[in-house]
């Protein structure tokens, strides 16, 4: 058999599995399993896949997973989040919507500690939701700012998805935070942008918040300001090239550790937590990063991969079309798959496809993250719209409707960043 149906059919099999409800995990470590059962025979296969496991993970770079997720869950225990936002609060003023912009300010910068979109809704939408219903904001505003707060968090370093995307990719893990801070801060802006006109088209769902006073402002400078410090430090560091990611990432953990603690937030009990849920988070990725590995090596083993770029380029059809299909295929896949088990899905079969394309890794790799954090506020499975949904008691179809102004400035960044490449690629660059 030659390799394109070979692959199209294995690919049929992982999505009959997937579809059935086997864990994305489980599905890609058997279809790749026995793909090479069938090419090399049992006794080659299994010495393969116990060497494809153990090098998918024996690497000392991928400490930075646990690294950052143990540094999310020491920020979410420290009630930082709280604290940036009354920080937000105070220096933003007198301005109508104000509430909604601080939420995507706070969100913003919470997404430089966590790394999550779906958690990064949630405890958002706890803190912020009740502060603009009882300002008497609009639902749908108030919603809507939430999920766009919250879709910045798999997108702004540390970003769990491109972590894994560089792990498969081969792609400069610390390149690819850094280039993901300015798509990020623009995707802030135009969020920021659309709660401007919404508010001024329409006054009555945002009331004018009262100003704060310099004191106000000055003293909520005390319970952010290590935030703040070490965001500027972990990135400055990679930037500049003064720490590897890796040391960069335990830093970070370590003075999270520290902040969690001074605040008297902190006990043995949320710390045993934190590990624990740390521990359960990191094994999961691992696990997923070993089954794709294993799937990756049949497609490579079978010719697959190399079939279908020689293939699609091939075609003669335009890149751009091509790109499209995969962006399609990507917010498809986003709204019945979750964000890290979607990424380690598209890049063994898409990545080399953009690669032999031409285009940029490190801006594929963001734009990757991009039209999976699309899939999240998108139906029939949008999971940060359910998790807006488990925080708020509003309604699932109005949590749905709410995340169409999002979704739409979400679309607006993406064709900035296909127009202007450059905005992801800059300061990767200039490393």
């Amino acid at each position: 058999m030659t390799p394109l149906p070979m692959g199209l059919i294995a690919l049929a099999f992982l999505f009959a599995l997937l579809i059935m409800g086997v864990p994305v995990a489980f599905s890609m470590l058997l279809v790749g399993f026995f793909g090479m059962v069938s090419l090399q025979g049992l006794d080659v296969a299994m010495a393969l896949v116990g060497s494809t496991a153990y090098h998918s993970v024996a690497n000392w770079l991928y400490i930075v997973i646990p690294m950052f997720i143990l540094m999310g869950e020491f920020a979410g225990h420290s009630g930082i989040v709280a604290d940036i936002f009354s920080f937000f609060s105070a220096w933003v003023g007198r301005i109508r919507g104000s509430l909604a912009i601080v939420t995507i300010l706070t969100s913003a910068v919470f997404s430089f500690a966590i790394g999550n979109s779906v958690a990064s809704t949630a405890v958002m939408g706890k803190l912020t939701l009740p502060e603009m219903m009882k300002a008497r904001y609009g639902e749908k505003l108030a919603l809507g700012s939430v999920l766009a707060g919250g879709t910045l968090g798999n997108l702004i370093p540390p970003s769990t998805g491109l972590v894994v995307y560089g792990i498969l990719a081969e792609v400069s893990i610390g390149r690819l935070l850094i280039g993901g801070i300015l798509p990020g801060l623009l995707a802030g802006f135009v969020f920021i942008l659309w709660i401007i006109i919404a508010v001024k088209h329409n006054p009555e769902v945002a009331p004018v918040s009262a100003p704060s006073s310099w004191m106000k402002r000055l003293l909520s400078l005390q319970k952010v300001w290590g935030m703040l410090l070490l965001m500027v430090a972990v990135f400055a560091s990679i930037y500049t090239g003064v720490a590897t990611i890796t040391e960069a990432a335990t830093v970070g953990a370590f003075v999270t550790f520290l902040i969690a603690v001074f605040s008297g937030k902190l006990s043995l009990r949320t710390l045993q937590q934190s590990l624990v849920d740390t521990a359960l988070m990191s094994a999961m990725i691992f696990l997923l990063l070993t089954s794709v590995m294993v799937f990756s090596r049949f497609l490579n083993f079978c010719g697959f991969t190399r079939g279908l770029v020689e293939f699609i380029i091939g075609t003669g059809v335009s890149r751009w079309m091509i790109l499209g299909g995969i962006y399609l295929a990507c917010i498809i896949l986003g709204c019945i798959v979750d964000p890290t088990s979607l990424m380690l899905l598209i890049v063994p079969i898409f990545f080399p496809i953009a690669v032999g394309l031409k285009f940029d890794p490190i801006w594929f790799g963001i734009m990757s993250v991009i039209m999976i954090q699309i899939g999240l506020i998108t139906p029939p499975v949008g999971l940060c719209v359910y998790a807006l949904h488990g925080v708020s008691n509003a309604p699932v179809e109005r949590c749905f409707a709410s995340a169409l102004p999002p979704l739409i400035m979400w679309f607006i960044v993406v064709l900035l960043l296909t127009a202007f490449p450059g905005i992801a690629i800059w300061l990767p660059s200039k490393m």
